[in-house]
């Protein structure tokens, strides 16, 4: 009987160890955001997979290389297509994915640090609703044009 107990205990440790993150991120990356704007802005794109039997709720992070992380989208304002914040955030219905992707919903770094060079790597922490917050090392800035893009908020109008 001391074996067979012995042998719960360890399946029951392993199965802990292969337990699925509450959130996955793939194929995330950032755009460069090669040009003079001190300040700037650019935004970190790729898959976002709620494992959990819930919907969970992106509302935001942070990061070294911004001083402003939100959660944007791209909506026609006045005849343009703008991005502005998501008011209240993204949800990701339980056991789906949603993406982050140029035109569309995003991860917008704004007050950038410094100017994101094709190549660098920034961290970036992922907060949610419903879920842990979730850090990612190691997302590589790709070459892309349209860094530094424009942004509308009801609060200020940054276009020029």
């Amino acid at each position: 009987m001391r074996k067979f107990s012995i042998l719960v205990a360890a399946v029951l440790v392993l199965a802990g160890c292969s337990a699925e993150p509450e959130v996955a991120a793939t194929d995330l990356w950032v755009k460069s955001s090669e040009s003079s704007l001190a300040g700037g802005m650019t935004a970190v794109y790729g898959t976002l997979t709620n494992n959990t039997s819930a919907d969970i709720v992106l509302t935001g992070g942070k990061t070294d290389a911004a001083g402003v992380t939100e959660v944007h989208e791209m909506a026609m304002i006045n005849g343009q297509m703008k991005m502005q914040e998501i008011d209240g955030g993204l949800t990701i219905p339980a056991g789906q994915s949603i993406e982050l992707e140029p035109g569309g919903n995003h991860l917008m770094l704004m007050q950038l640090t410094a100017d994101l060079l094709a190549g660098d790597e920034i961290s970036v922490t992922f907060s949610f609703t419903g879920a842990a917050d979730l850090l990612v090392d190691g997302i590589v800035a790709k070459p892309a044009e349209g860094g530094d893009e424009e942004y509308h908020s009801t609060e200020m109008d940054m276009d020029n």
